[in-house]
């Protein structure tokens, strides 16, 4: 956790209110985890604490975009990102993270560390298929040249009748038999 002590937000001593931390998000930040769903973007991490005394919440905006990898071409492609999202900090006796948006921090914890949230952050406003955008004219704007060695490798379903045309008569005859007791 050495490494990602720039993300950590001291509370202790930080007066009931809000306070505002902003963090530059790049290439080294996403080298901090191990195996990165993301590993190369820029975005703006901004991070809200809303302090009282019983608890306080972190509200989150990212803004950005990240660099990944096109499903359909393999190609580079650079998908922007926009997150907002609100966790909620409790104290209690141990770390525990009861929901998604609740966090409870043993009671002599003096900062939160918000590194991996922002993290799992920007990887949950991902779309699910990272795909080359559409041109004005609906047609796809992957590589042409991909998608055709792709397609050469591309191995053809056979269809049902085709299915039927390779099965051993032995087993056809028993099949027959099947559906003639079923009747």
């Amino acid at each position: 956790m050495d490494r990602l002590k720039n993300y950590s937000i001291p509370f202790k001593g930080l007066k009931e209110g809000k306070h505002l931390f902003n963090y530059e998000i790049g290439d080294e930040f996403f080298a901090l985890f191990e195996q990165p769903l993301v590993e190369k973007g820029q975005l703006k991490a901004c991070v809200e604490l809303s302090k009282s005394s019983a608890l306080f919440s972190l509200n989150f905006t990212i803004e950005g975009q990240v660099e990944t990898i096109c499903d359909n071409c393999l190609g580079t492609l650079t998908i922007p990102l926009s997150n907002t999202s609100l966790v909620y900090i409790k104290f209690g006796e141990e770390y525990d993270e009861p929901t998604e948006e609740i966090i409870v921090l043993p009671h002599n914890e003096h900062a939160v560390n918000v590194a991996q949230l922002i993290y799992e952050l920007i990887c949950v406003a991902l779309p699910i298929r990272h795909l080359h955008p559409e041109d004005e004219d609906g047609n796809v704007t992957c590589d042409a040249e991909m998608l055709n060695q792709l397609n050469d490798y591309l191995v053809d379903e056979e269809t049902e009748e085709e299915q039927d045309d390779d099965t051993d008569p032995r087993w056809a005859a028993l099949k027959n038999l099947v559906d003639k007791s079923n009747k």
